[in-house]
């Protein structure tokens, strides 16, 4: 009986100690199968049931989304599903410790001013000294709003097509938003393997990009799909299609340079989906790779002939004192919103078509 009285007594001392109270908490919350939860149980719309505040003073710069990263990041699959994942964050502060997953990384998924869902991420992988943070999906399932999840699908087929947004989130701030548009194409073909396509629409139609490769050459970037049912009439299987494709780099309203290869591209293109598409460049007055720190200062065009489209797809910048002038949105003394910056780093000068 007295051992019995010390153990209760040493029970609750424990108790009483705030850290060890909460250790047990935690390993002391179970669902409804008895599992352990990792994790607090959030409310509904995502928000922490406590919130997670973080040190936004961590950085000098305000935290962001790389635009490359949201291009390759947010996939919208033709049978209706997405896959949201593997985004690059900038100068996101950490979690000091924190292991919740679903209280420090998120992201909200609107379609047009309705909210549809939120999911949680992994934020342990970080680069660049801690200034990139990203926002994988967690190794295992967390439970959201009463229910386990694993993915970062949203099923299209049940909310339809529209406009669509991502809000990030990191503790209880939100930091970056980014828009884009589900629409679907319909097959009236009674014998077609598939009657209805999922597609998005964005910055993937209007926006390529400048990268400077580890070799120091200047790289052009650009997304492409296309949206046939049946590419190779004879062979449904076959989804992707073949697009050849010409680049010409204008300075001063003159020939400077052209895709590296002597004939036109030939990429496989695949259906719905978007991939990027790359090369580099070289001088047409000499054998030489333009390299992405050497082009002299002067105005740019980039003239992208794509077959059987009518016409060349156009874009220009600018070059100062031997550096590519950014557009404002990607300026970050410019930029008045930083939810809406074009976050290019280092790494990359963005360009919008001229419409």
């Amino acid at each position: 009986m007295k051992s019995t009285k010390i153990f209760a007594f040493l029970f609750v001392l424990f108790l009483s100690m705030p850290s060890a109270n909460a250790q047990l908490g935690r390993l002391l919350k179970k669902n409804k199968k008895g599992k352990a939860i990792a994790g607090k149980i959030t409310k509904k719309g995502g928000a922490s049931a406590n919130g997670l505040s973080l040190d936004w003073n961590t950085f000098k710069m305000s935290p962001s989304v790389t635009f490359h990263s949201l291009l390759y990041g947010t996939k919208v699959w033709e049978g209706g599903s997405t896959r949201l994942e593997t985004y690059t964050a900038t100068f996101v502060p950490p979690a000091n410790g924190h292991s919740e997953i679903v209280d420090y990384l998120k992201i909200k998924v609107y379609k047009g001013d309705e909210f549809i869902t939120y999911f949680a991420y992994d934020g342990g992988q970080t680069f660049d000294n801690g200034k990139k943070r990203k926002f994988n999906a967690p190794g295992s399932r967390y439970q959201r709003d009463g229910e386990w999840v694993g993915d970062t699908n949203v099923d299209l087929k049940k909310h339809g097509v529209g406009n669509y947004r991502l809000d990030f989130y990191a503790g209880d701030k939100m930091f970056y938003s980014f828009d884009f548009e589900v629409y679907k194409k319909t097959n009236d073909d009674p014998y077609a393997e598939m009657n209805e396509m999922y597609l998005s629409r964005g910055p993937w139609n209007d926006y390529v990009s400048l990268r400077h490769a580890n070799t120091g050459n200047l790289i052009f970037g650009f997304y492409l799909n296309h949206e046939e049912f049946l590419p190779n009439p004879s062979n449904s299987r076959k989804t992707k299609k073949t697009v050849e494709w010409d680049l010409k780099l204008f300075k001063d309203n003159k020939l400077f340079a052209k895709q590296y290869s002597k004939t036109s591209n030939k990429s496989q293109v695949e259906r719905a989906e978007w991939n990027e598409f790359t090369t580099a460049i070289k001088r047409v007055d000499k054998d030489e790779v333009v390299k992405f720190s050497g082009l002299e200062d002067g105005a740019y065009k980039i003239e992208l002939t794509i077959k059987d489209e009518a016409k060349p797809r156009l874009y220009t910048f600018n070059v100062k004192n031997n550096k590519m002038v950014p557009r404002e949105e990607q300026n970050r003394n410019i930029n008045t919103d930083p939810t809406k910056l074009l976050e290019g780093w280092n790494d990359f000068i963005w360009l919008k078509l001229e419409k």
